[in-house]
């Protein structure tokens, strides 16, 4: 069996209208699978943070739609955008990493919250974003998502037991969600690497102009190389810099274990495609094996209780 993942990455610009979202996020997912720059079309396919929505804090709650349990058929909704990418995952038989969007749960909370969706359509993880954007950064951004948003408290690895995404892989990778900010908290990825064994950290994310020049290609590798994992990182399209929009920094890339980009978009409308070699991780790990090398008897990482 392939060790070959063919893989896309898809980065578009956000509308505030949200059926414009929505009919953009099927034509962009379309584009993936016509105009694949691999030689197989792509079996992943992976969308932005807040894709369905203008990333402001204060209209998150606008544009919040309820989000089911793992299991259920996204098809019969209750999230009319999640049900678009069901569907499409459905008609293509392909595993989508749905990006994130406001999530409105039952008791009145707003999270933001990324999921996967299964080629049958179905509710395969489900990950609330643990790190709320909380940041004034003179000359640059001033953002608050603890204004609308409430914190999520669980980490989130997808077992690759039974290959749920349809990699086709001999072994099937286990796939952890992050979202934006959870990517600058080293103790999060080491722990889903540690404890959950991670392969794959896929992190929808909405970088700034102001935060990714600092910060986004060095992060992003940063977690690779802690983890020796693949590291899929989504952002939106950029807008017109007048447009008066947030200001998304673009550059989707993707980076292998040993911290190489070896794909990456612009700052415009596009779709990344590459192939993870998945054989890669082992090697990485036999090579440089920090796992076995760890002082156990002077320091350790534990979840809380």
């Amino acid at each position: 069996m392939s060790q070959l993942w063919p893989v896309a990455l898809v980065q578009f610009q956000v509308s505030p209208e949200p059926q414009v979202n929505r009919q953009q996020v099927r034509h962009w997912l379309e584009q993936a699978m016509t105009q694949a720059g691999t030689s197989s079309s792509p079996k992943l396919l992976m969308l932005p943070e807040v894709w369905n929505s203008p990333y402001q804090a204060e209209r998150f709650a606008e544009f919040a739609e309820p989000i089911p349990e793992l299991g259920a058929d996204l098809r019969d909704g209750p999230s009319d955008s999640l049900k678009v990418v069901a569907d499409f995952a459905v008609s293509h038989r392909v595993s989508v990493i749905a990006g994130s969007i406001p999530e409105c749960s039952s008791d009145g909370r707003i999270f933001n919250t990324a999921t996967v969706i299964s080629p049958a359509g179905c509710l395969l993880a489900k990950h609330r974003k643990m790190h709320l954007f909380d940041v004034d950064i003179p000359g640059g951004i001033h953002f608050h998502e603890s204004d609308s948003l409430t914190a999520g408290d669980q980490i989130t690895v997808l077992s690759g037991v039974g290959d749920p995404l349809a990699s086709g892989a001999a072994t099937p990778p286990n796939l952890g969600l992050q979202i934006c900010y959870d990517i600058r908290f080293p103790e999060l990825a080491l722990l889903m690497q540690q404890q959950l064994s991670c392969d794959v950290i896929a992190c929808p994310a909405g970088f700034s102009t102001t935060t990714g020049p600092l910060h986004w290609h060095l992060v992003m590798r940063a977690r690779a190389v802690d983890t020796q994992s693949f590291v899929l990182a989504c952002c939106s399209a950029r807008p017109p810099q007048d447009s008066g929009d947030y200001p998304s920094y673009g550059h989707s890339l993707v980076v292998d274990p040993w911290g190489h980009i070896v794909a990456e978009a612009g700052i415009g409308e596009e779709v990344v495609h590459t192939e993870l070699d998945l054989d890669q991780i082992a090697a990485a790990r036999a090579a440089i094996p920090t796992s076995r090398q760890r002082r156990g008897d002077v320091y350790r990482l534990e979840p809380s209780a």
